[in-house]
């Protein structure tokens, strides 16, 4: 299977709303580098469709989350424009998703391009903000079941992004890795956690983009959205529940989709 044949099935399956087998099932000598050929192309195709890029994502950053899902290190993807929702938004964009899940996100708005790796001190000095964030997730592997070479190709899962109104200027006198998360479903908490889940320090996770951009040859300029991965496991993204996704000293995002 090419990367092209590849990208063109998922995007077929997207715009159909079906999902599929794995397909490393039938194919289990594709490795990553195959996966993150395939996004670019499904990328490009955005693009070239009028989709701009406005940020980026890593993914599978938790041990938790690797080891459920099978995979053993965190994988990067891209946010393009129709991505980018308000609360509002979401019960109108459910008809057009097979399996949607929502997590909360700690997300950076970054001050200075990004082209190359950057070590802790430059990740923290190219961010102008960090907001609370919630992405939704919409896997085209049937209940999520993947490896890694899919869900990369699977552009991350990545279908939609929330952000807090009032991303908080940075630097702050916050400590991301301590920062509290909690889930609430229909009024209540089903996941809680802190920054820490994220790689022991969300800022690690901006080190890990910096450094695939450098090796793909890839940039992001002043002014991008990065997730930095998710805080908790998502859950089910439902018409008629309420959820509330909130971030210690970022803010709160309440979704009630009604479709």
């Amino acid at each position: 299977m090419t990367p092209r044949e590849a990208a063109d099935l998922l995007r077929a399956a997207r715009a159909e709303r079906r999902t599929l087998p794995p397909f490393t099932d039938e194919h289990p000598e594709l490795d990553e580098d195959w996966g993150y050929a395939v996004q670019a192309l499904a990328l490009d195709d955005r693009v070239a469709a009028g989709d701009p890029v406005v940020g980026a994502k890593l993914g599978l950053t938790s041990r938790a989350k690797q080891d459920r899902m099978g995979v053993d290190r965190p994988i990067v993807g891209f946010l393009t424009r129709s991505m980018l929702l308000e609360p509002e938004d979401v019960g109108d964009a459910l008809a057009r998703w097979a399996q949607p899940r929502i997590e909360p996100e700690i997300a950076f708005v970054t001050g200075r391009p990004i082209d190359r790796a950057l070590d802790a001190h430059a990740a923290m000095a190219s961010v102008a903000g960090v907001a609370v964030a919630a992405e939704i997730l919409d896997s085209r592997w049937t209940g999520y079941r993947f490896r890694l070479p899919d869900v990369v190709a699977d552009e991350t899962s990545a279908a939609g992004v929330l952000v807090g109104a009032e991303p908080v200027a940075w630097p702050a006198d916050l400590d991301l890795a301590s920062v509290r998360c909690a889930v609430e479903v229909d009024g209540e908490v089903v996941h809680r956690a802190t920054g820490a889940a994220i790689l022991g320090d969300p800022w690690r996770a901006l080190g890990l983009l910096s450094e695939h951009l450098e090796r793909h040859g890839q940039s992001l300029p002043a002014g991008s959205l990065v997730l930095a991965g998710a805080l908790t496991d998502a859950v089910p993204l439902r018409s008629g529940s309420r959820y509330r996704l909130s971030v210690e000293g970022l803010g709160t995002i309440a979704v009630e989709p009604t479709a």
